[in-house]
Order: C-alpha cells, then sequence, then structure tokens
C-alpha cells in the first residue's frame, strides 16, 4: 500500500505576502519619520521668528522715547546696516540711534554682514519668498505691527510663513 505524504511548511506564496506586508509597514514608519522630521523643522523656524519678534519688542519697549518719536515706524531689515557708533565705542546713544542700532541688531539675523564668511540665517528665504522682518505702525489705532516673514517648502512647493504681534506704546 502506497501512503500518501502531506505537505508541511511554508509555501512561496505566503513567504512573499509576509515581505510584502511587512514593506509596506516600513514605508509608512519612513513616511510617518520623514513628516516628523518636517514638522519639527517648521517648529524650529516658527520659534527662531518668535525669538526675533520678541526681541524687538523688548528693544522697542527699552526705547520709548525712540517709539514715542517715531525712529521705529515703518522700517523693514535689510543688509548693509551698520552699528550705530554709539554701540561701537561706548558712548550714550539717542533714542534715534539707538532705534538704528535695534534695526541693525534685528537685521543681521536675516541678512549676512559685509565681513561674514559661511553666513547661516536664522531663518530660510525661497525663490520669491525673502526672510525679512518689519515694523509697520498704524496711527488711526496707535499700534506698531512686528511682522516676521520666511519661506518654506510644503509639498514641495515654497510656501511663505508669517508671525506678527502688536505693540502699543
Amino acid at each position: 500500500m502506497k501512503t500518501v505524504k502531506q505537505e508541511s511548511g511554508v509555501g512561496l506564496i505566503e513567504v512573499l505576502l509576509a515581505v510584502v506586508m511587512l514593506s509596506l509597514g516600513f514605508l509608512a514608519a519612513a513616511k510617518m519619520q520623514i513628516a516628523g522630521m518636517r514638522y519639527s523643522q517648521n517648529a524650529y523656524f516658527l520659534s527662531q521668528a518668535n525669538f526675533m519678534v520678541r526681541d524687538m519688542t523688548d528693544r522697542m519697549r527699552a526705547n520709548t522715547s525712540g517709539v514715542i518719536a517715531g525712529h521705529y515706524k515703518n522700517v523693514s531689515t535689510a543688509s548693509g546696516t551698520a552699528e550705530q557708533a554709539c554701540i561701537t565705542n561706548g558712548t550714550q546713544c539717542n533714542p534715534q540711534q539707538l532705534a538704528s542700532a535695534d534695526l541693525h541688531a534685528w537685521s543681521i539675523n536675516l541678512h549676512a554682514p559685509a565681513d561674514a564668511v559661511d553666513f547661516k540665517p536664522i531663518l530660510p528665504s525661497m525663490v520669491g519668498i525673502p526672510a525679512k522682518g518689519e515694523i509697520t505702525y498704524n496711527e488711526l489705532t496707535d499700534v506698531y505691527t512686528i511682522r516676521v516673514v520666511w519661506g518654506e517648502m510644503y509639498e514641495g512647493d515654497p510656501e511663505e510663513q508669517e508671525l506678527s504681534v502688536q505693540l502699543t506704546p
């Protein structure tokens, strides 16, 4: 009499399905890792923008005479600003000089000083979206708006990001 042997073990189809399922799990984990890194970078840029905005509001609160005189009205960060002589030689600054020194200190966060080598701004610029800080003044409400703008990549496209606060003198 002949006995029929039963097969035992794992077939090729089962192994293939297990490999496919494992690969899908790894791809999902990699996508979550990339998304986590992107959100972490976005949070970093937002905290840097918050640092810049809070820094300028503190500077304006420290120079109330300059704020009242209008030395902070409608200014923007720019490259090529110079340090005020009263800061470098340690003499007393008047409110206008202090406002100019504050704008210079704010500008060097985003724009390279003349003697800079390997300068890296704290907020990124994108094509068509330059990183900048600006202070605008609304005469009707007597309110200053301190605003920081930068560019970030979102799903492959550059997108403008902004953080602003308002200050009433």
